[in-house]
């Protein structure tokens, strides 16, 4: 939690305002609350199991299977009904049901302030709903206790659940609106416990200030006092017992954990509640944050689960949605600070993100959210929460747009058909295997990716695709896949993709949009724990049905029974070494009426010693083994993540040379050993959220490849006559762009200085990196090319890299130009566009013959925020001359009149500009007197129009960058406030007259304010 504070607009931007606004400034910072419509004893008569209530419950259970929402709330995606009140979220249980959501998030319940005054806009007011003044249920903005208990019933009917938002942190910082029962000091952390004003400044490095002072000076609980304790527990089990199944804890990581401090019992006192299922607020990123140990506790207390927010997967997620790079590689991990993926709420955004003066992801569009749900709800871990924006709002729209109000619903981007798809996707797939790629035979599109889901079972009813494409149409014929035979429909755009012998044959991802590639007939499915064979006296056999009925079982020798899902039989106790036992497991399709039956046999072995050998990738310092055995709760490992460090063999045994690293795995019973390799930190094999190899016996790992090989040991050790080099590269490369290295190795004639004789390197890290097995002594002369997506190939400049195979090593190489010879250059334009016209940067900065001054070799911009942007890699040192040129959509140009941009290349930075038509000489330079001027969206001939409290940014023209720090703004009326960096806000209708002095030069702007 980062919000809250009653705090006018212009004072969070720093803006300077004349002391004849002071009055109006602190009217229209007047503080607003809520009404509590209704107080409730402090616990309800009864004690509600919500896991027993709704999975337990057959009426529940046949609602939720009606609309095929997830079983665990964990595994389902979350509505955060943000603002709606319970009566809305009542109104439209129908819709949300049908859209796929397995759970719903509403507003905090408490009893809030009250102040007329503020109505129910959103802008300064939304965040009050966040500053409780008691603990009893109802406020104006979510309802009664009643409107709850109505919402809840609703809810079930439809197998859906409920997660409240609690503030068990903090009240208001308003003391005299605080419930005179609350109004003990002991109830409350001492404001003079911390400096600044209501004590209330924090060091985030600092534990105790974290959990002990007063957050953004709200009234900061005494969270070690049993009293507040015990209340805060009562108020969360009348809630349970209202019918709510869940909690979201709000600013979680500022309440100290049990082992903090004063040995507070705060947490363990208050999630014993009956709730099924609790995530806290835990904001990532905090040296001395145990964030491991917050998910864990949370989990702890629910039968279904619990955890924390991965805010850190979030802004991974944004940035890759800003850059339009969803590579494969950067979004695999959801960043879980070690704790497992299923404790892990994830998002696009946050209601923090969004609703923040900081605006973190305002400006994110439709089409932006959308490609990231593609991701994020389609994904194996966490439970995805889907933030519901105000109608109107964000984008390229104001922040607030007042098209609804608080307790309304908002706009419609929650039941999107694409949103809506990849929710019915996720339930579909639910408990499937997962596996991210990007698109094309080559899996180098980075503007598409494809979230596969998947069971090798030969079904292609159990498996499908999630497909994010932000780039144009992509022929996805040639792409690998982990899909099982068969067609799959596309159930946003229609079409389908075909997969034969693990590769789509045919289909296409269609471009701009998400697609979302499975088949939603009702999947009618009996099986049991698959083939094995096991070492152990028994092992455990797992039955499981979907919409099925009739359900028996029989083993070959001679036991049968009927079952139920989730039933297991426990078998080989009569069994000798080498039998067998077959079983089969039958049924009857619920619908279809179709005989359903699977087969599996289970053989006992003797006792096998399990014996790892692993070359080290190139760039570990380390090489770990995480062994593992079964899922969830039937999980056993040989040592906490990331396992227990291998050991390089000093010397060749009968089995690998010396130098390898060997791991000697202990016994952990019956069930498939797994291993996840890494270096103990960020990297590792196979990658996050992916099961590990698995193997038995003895084993080895290239260090590449995605397997283990079972080996056969001898009794001599191999003389080793050949050696590993791996080649490491630094490069940048372009879209469509693959890195080889090339020369001469002794590779043979017509494979030297070749592509098919040289090494292709993918991307390891921040490098690129391919390894190749030479003859030991051999002469290396090596050399970097590039090839593009058309098959031009071009040379490194730089030298030959000259080295010896006399032992497995890496050879460094590095592309000159894209490490020392260049810089970006990022070009960031104000101007309007008409509806089809595209803004260019042209000019001359060494594009070469037939490139400058034209706009294919200039700089196409894009939209970001309120401005253009647009970005270009330029020779270091070299001349910039450029200007900005507008294309309509038949093609027509349009030159800026204002004079030629120069600059000089001399390292990474920015260039601001303007589109102007102001007065120019004949000669195409700009009057001394017009040196610089302030433009920004809506500017004209030296004029900007604004509503009363909205923002607007400016930008200054004439300087290298937009925002010069040298830059001094000012106000000259009381209409208008502006800040540092030139943004301004409407305080009330009017005119003023806004300033910029950058060194011996200033301009004016008149700002009118309607």
């Amino acid at each position: 939690m980062k919000h809250r504070k009653p705090t006018p607009a212009w004072q969070k931007l720093g803006l300077r305002v004349s002391k004849k606004l002071a009055v109006g400034a602190t009217a229209l910072a007047t503080v607003f609350g809520g009404l509590a419509v209704a107080s409730v004893s402090a616990q309800a008569s009864t004690d509600r199991n919500s896991y027993a209530d709704t999975v337990g419950n057959p009426t529940f259970e046949a609602a939720r299977k009606k609309y095929g929402l997830t079983k665990e709330m964990k595994n389902g995606a979350i509505l955060h009904a943000w603002m709606w009140s319970f009566n809305t979220i009542t109104e439209h249980m129908d819709e949300i049901a049908e859209a796929g959501y397995t759970s719903i998030q509403t507003e905090p319940m408490s009893k809030i302030k009250v102040n007329d005054a503020n109505g129910k806009k959103f802008t300064e007011n939304w965040y009050y709903v966040y500053q409780p003044t008691n603990t009893s249920i109802g406020n104006f903005v979510v309802g009664s206790e009643d409107d709850l208990k109505a919402m809840t019933v609703a809810a079930h009917a439809h197998g859906i659940r409920i997660i409240v938002d609690v503030v068990a942190n903090h009240f208001t910082a308003d003391w005299n609106a605080i419930d005179s029962d609350w109004q003990k000091s002991e109830y409350f952390h001492a404001r003079n416990s911390c400096s600044g004003s209501g004590g209330d400044n924090i060091d985030y490095s600092n534990r105790w200030q974290v959990t002990h002072c007063h957050l953004l000076g709200l009234w900061d609980l005494n969270t070690a006092n049993p009293e507040v304790a015990n209340r805060m527990h009562d108020f969360l089990k009348t809630a349970v017992n209202d019918g709510v199944d869940g909690f979201r804890f709000d600013a979680g990581k500022h309440v100290e954990l049990p082992n903090e401090f004063d040995g507070s019992q705060y947490w363990t006192t208050i999630l014993q509640n009956g709730s099924q299922y609790q995530y806290g607020e835990v904001l990532q990123g905090d040296s001395g944050l145990d964030y491991k140990a917050y998910a864990n506790l949370y989990a702890k207390y629910g039968e279904g689960g619990g955890g924390a927010t991965a805010s850190d997967y979030g802004k991974t997620i944004r940035s890759a949605l800003w850059s339009k790079n969803l590579n494969a590689g950067n979004l695999m991990s959801l960043r879980n600070g070690g704790v497992n993926d299923d404790q892990l709420v994830t998002w696009v955004e946050s209601h923090d993100n969004y609703a923040n003066s900081d605006k973190e992801s305002t400006y994110l569009t439709n089409d932006q959210i959308r490609f990231g749900w593609a991701v994020v709800g389609a994904r194996a871990g966490g439970a995805p929460l889907f933030f519901n924006r105000p109608k109107a709002s964000g984008g390229n729209q104001p922040q607030f747009a007042e098209a609804s109000q608080l307790g309304d619903a908002g706009d419609d981007m929650w039941k999107d058909t694409a949103v809506a798809a990849v929710n019915h996707f996720r339930n579909a797939m639910d408990g499937e295997a997962e596996y991210l790629r990007n698109c094309g035979s080559e899996q180098n599109n980075n503007s598409c990716l494809m979230v596969e889901r998947y069971k090798t079972d030969n079904n292609a009813g159990n498996d499908g695709v999630s497909i994010a494409n932000m780039g144009g149409d992509q022929n996805l014929a040639g792409t690998p896949t982990k899909l099982d035979d068969g067609t799959y429909t596309d159930q946003v755009n229609g079409g389908t993709i075909t997969v034969s012998n693990g590769k789509i044959t045919s289909g296409t991802a269609k471009g701009d949009a998400v697609s979302v590639y499975f088949n939603t007939s009702v999947k009618e499915s009996v099986s049991a724990t698959v083939s094995k064979k096991f070492s152990s006296n028994t092992i455990k056999v797992t039955l499981n049905a979907s919409n099925a009925t009739n359900l028996t079982y029989s083993l070959s020798n001679g036991k049968n029974g009927s079952f139920v899902d989730g039933d297991s039989l426990t078998i080989g106790g009569d069994m000798e070494i080498g039998d067998s036992v077959t079983l089969t497991v039958k049924g009857t399709g619920a619908e279809s009426g179709e005989a359903l039956e699977f087969t599996a046999t289970y053989t006992k072995v003797e006792v096998q010693a399990n014996t790892i050998y692993a070359t080290k990738p190139s760039g570990w310092s380390k090489m770990y083994a995480y062994v593992y055995t079964g899922d969830g709760a039937t999980a056993k490992n040989n040592a906490a993540w990331p396992g227990v460090e291998m050991t390089a063999m000093a010397a060749a045994d009968s089995c690998a040379k010396a130098g390898t690293y060997k791991y000697e795995v202990p016994d952990l019973g019956e069930g498939t050993y797994r291993v996840i390799f890494s270096n103990g930190s960020g990297s590792q094999m196979p990658g996050a959220s992916q099961p590990g190899f698995e193997f038995s016996g003895k084993v080895s790992w290239d260090g590449s490849s995605a397997s283990l090989t079972a080996i056969t040991c001898t009794a001599t050790p191999p003389v080793i006559k050949t050696a590993d080099i791996t080649f490491s590269a630094t490069a940048d490369l372009k879209t469509g762009e693959t890195l080889y290295a090339v020369g001469d190795w002794g590779q043979g004639k017509g494979k030297t200085w070749t592509r098919a004789g040289g090494v292709k390197l993918a991307k390891n890290g921040n490098a690129y990196t391919g390894t190749t097995t030479m003859t030991k002594g051999q002469a290396i002369t090596a050399r970097l090319i590039k090839v593009d997506a058309n098959g031009k190939t071009t040379w490194d400049e730089i030298g030959d890299v000259k080295a010896t195979a006399d032992k497995t090593k890496t050879v460094d190489l590095k592309w000159t130009n894209a490490v020392e010879n260049t810089v970006d250059i990022t070009i960031n334009a104000a101007a309007d566009l008409k509806t089809g016209e595209t803004l260019y940067a042209v000019g001359d900065w060494g594009q070469g013959k037939g490139k400058t001054w034209t706009r294919a070799g200039g700089v196409k911009l894009a939209r970001y925020g309120n401005a253009y942007t647009g970005t270009t890699k330029v020779g270091k040192g070299n001349a910039i001359t450029f200007r900005l040129i507008k294309v309509d959509a038949n093609g027509k140009t349009t030159w800026d009149s204002a004079k030629d941009r120069k600059s000089k290349a001399d390292k990474t930075k920015a260039l601001g500009v303007s589109w102007t038509s102001g007065k120019v000489n004949e000669d195409g330079t700009i009057p001394d007197d017009s040196a610089i001027s302030i433009s920004g969206k809506g500017v004209a001939d030296g004029k900007l129009s604004i509503q009363k409290g909205n923002l607007a940014e400016l930008y200054v023209i004439g300087t290298q960058d937009a925002t010069p720090s040298d830059a001094v703004w000012w106000s000259d009326g009381a209409a208008v406030a502006v800040s540092g960096t030139g943004t301004v806000y409407g305080v009330q209708t009017g005119t003023a007259k806004v300033n910029v002095k950058v060194g011996n030069q200033t301009a004016t702007i008149t700002i009118t304010v309607k």
